[in-house]
């Protein structure tokens, strides 16, 4: 009968939707950004009166719920946090640096805390969380 002529079917070529899948890699490589993350090593519960030396010397930070800090029961800026402590901590290493932290207080207080003791040179540093400081 009538032979009719039979269509070629041609393949989709595949190189564009590469290209694409290629640029779309780059695109994301190029925006993505990594973050550096910085671990901070804290004992927890705060330490014991037996757990520690005769002679050594526990200075508390406290942070209170209403943002305020103080060092040993005195007043201190957020700013100034280092120099009190060092200067409560003077030239002895083996003091522990006690932070208490009432209910409502702030992380980021908590962060600088552990930070100045740090810098402070303190010899250990403990955390606990207190319903409210007695002042």
């Amino acid at each position: 009968m009538f032979d009719e002529p039979t269509r070629k079917r041609g393949m989709a070529s595949l190189t564009p939707l590469i290209d694409v899948v290629f640029l779309l890699l780059i695109f994301f490589m190029l925006t993505t950004s990594f973050l550096q993350t910085q671990s901070l090593s804290v004992v927890t519960p705060a330490p014991s009166a037996a757990d520690l030396p005769k002679d050594a010397r526990v200075v508390e930070i406290w942070l209170n719920g209403d943002g305020s800090i103080a060092i040993d029961g005195k007043p201190i800026e957020r700013a100034a946090l280092a120099q009190g402590l060092n200067a409560a901590i003077g030239e002895r290493k083996d003091i522990t640096v006690t932070i208490l932290a009432e209910r409502g207080s702030r992380t980021q207080a908590l962060v600088a805390a552990v930070e100045a003791a740090r810098q402070s040179g303190a010899k250990s540093v403990g955390t606990a969380r207190v319903e409210k400081i007695a002042k």
